[in-house]
């Protein structure tokens, strides 16, 4: 499976949301209720207003953040520009703190999940026996677009080392016309998200412009092909686990263990 969209293209759904624990907009670039079987991607842009706090809460499908514009602190650390954030099934993180000029992130998952459960009124449905994890990472460098069209070498920073679970995260420039392949590792992902912050990716017929966002299975691969202005790509690579619903795994447990 392969799915993709850019945010020029999902605009017209972005939408107001006010709640107790959130006030902002979310724009849906690529929708898991379209799909009927996993994996379910969803891929989604969160604009949190500014100085607000979103409070420490957990999902419980594996996820993946990418903070592309404003600033602020998720718990006590600062948010670098592009940075990345994992967090398996049940790992709660925050509070999220958006600055003077908010913050913006793609919240990307390969199993779609809705809602969020907020710490500490709904701690007692954490799952506290299983395992939990949570990485971070971030570019050390950023270039200007100037800077991206005079590329002539590509170029692969690792954000999240390679983890034997299939877990891992790269930042890729590629010069413009060129392709390549993408990063491998030796333990296999649960399927990937391409994120184009600049530049563009081609595929086919369409040139996918920053933000863009490309779902790629575990079954399929596609190349890193620039378009005429280069192209700068984050790369996430969920766990094997990722590739089904923990959702869904968890209610087959119960229903065995009640058989």
């Amino acid at each position: 499976m392969i799915s993709q969209q850019t945010l020029d293209h999902a605009r017209p759904s972005r939408t107001r949301v006010d709640k107790p624990e959130f006030a902002g907009f979310k724009t849906e670039l690529i929708n898991p209720e379209l799909v009927s079987t996993t994996p379910r991607p969803q891929a989604f842009l969160v604009e949190q207003t500014s100085n607000w706090t979103l409070p420490t809460h957990f999902h419980e499908e594996h996820q993946f953040q990418v903070f592309v514009a404003g600033g602020g602190f998720l718990g006590k650390h600062p948010i670098e520009h592009l940075a990345v954030h994992y967090a398996s099934p049940h790992s709660a993180y925050g509070p999220l703190i958006s600055g003077e000029e908010g913050i913006s992130y793609f919240t990307l998952r390969a199993v779609g999940d809705v809602g969020a459960w907020y710490m500490p009124e709904q701690r007692a449905h954490l799952q506290l026996r299983i395992p939990k994890r949570q990485a971070h990472g971030a570019p050390s460098t950023h270039m200007t677009d100037e800077e991206l069209r005079a590329l002539t070498q590509a170029q692969e920073e690792t954000l999240i080392p390679a983890e034997e679970s299939g877990l891992a995260a790269w930042m890729v420039r590629v010069p413009a016309g060129q392709t390549i392949a993408p990063p491998t590792t030796q333990h296999a992902g649960g399927g990937r998200f391409y994120v184009v912050t600049q530049g563009s990716l081609l595929r086919g017929q369409e040139e996918l412009l920053g933000l863009a966002t490309v779902f790629v299975s575990n079954d399929d691969k596609i190349e890193l092909q620039a378009g005429p202005n280069g192209l700068q790509v984050i790369i996430l690579q969920y766990p094997l686990a990722g590739a089904s619903s923990f959702i869904e795994a968890q209610k087959r447990n119960q229903t065995g263990q009640s058989a």
